[in-house]
């Protein structure tokens, strides 16, 4: 059986009381110690979750405004190129209108020219025809004869000026 003695007492209360000095003093800070330590461990982990979702939602928002702007630059490039284009086509097609103006002045000046040549070389036809006119009958004409003749040639010529 257990017996008790006086010492086996005062060996069971020096163990209580050390137990309770060594709790107040050690154990309860100790443990506050590690509860606190938990506690911000705990924060820490759950302030780095809070910051790595909220960088997943940055990144998010920064990928979408990426592709935003590529979108819209890729818009404006195209845009640019159909301006482009449309600038190409309006030069072309006004050179185009530039060369028929030109082509077409062209003509007209040869056609003048032409008419200019026809009309001396008429003049001259008919200044002949009435110096040969006068040499052959041998005699000198005067200015109604002179243009008698010449109206006469003209009209044989097809002309009824």
């Amino acid at each position: 059986m257990i017996e008790l003695n006086l010492t086996a007492i005062l060996s069971i209360l020096n163990f209580l009381l050390l137990f309770f000095v060594l709790k107040k003093l050690l154990f309860d800070k100790f443990f506050d110690i590690m509860k606190q330590r938990k506690e911000k461990i705990s924060g820490e982990i759950a302030e780095a979750e809070k910051l790595r979702t909220e960088a997943n939602d940055l990144k998010r928002e920064y990928e979408a405004k990426i592709q935003e702007a590529r979108s819209s630059s890729n818009e404006i490039i195209s845009q640019a190129e159909r301006q482009a284009e449309e600038i190409v086509r309006q030069a072309r097609e006004g050179a185009q209108q530039e060369i028929q103006r030109m082509y077409k002045a062209a003509e007209l000046q040869i056609q003048r020219e032409r008419e200019e040549a026809a009309g001396e070389i008429k003049g001259a036809i008919v200044t002949a025809a009435v110096a040969m006119v006068g040499k052959f009958l041998q005699k000198d004409m005067d200015e109604a004869a002179r243009k008698q003749y010449a109206r006469r040639i003209l009209e044989s010529m097809g002309d009824k000026e």
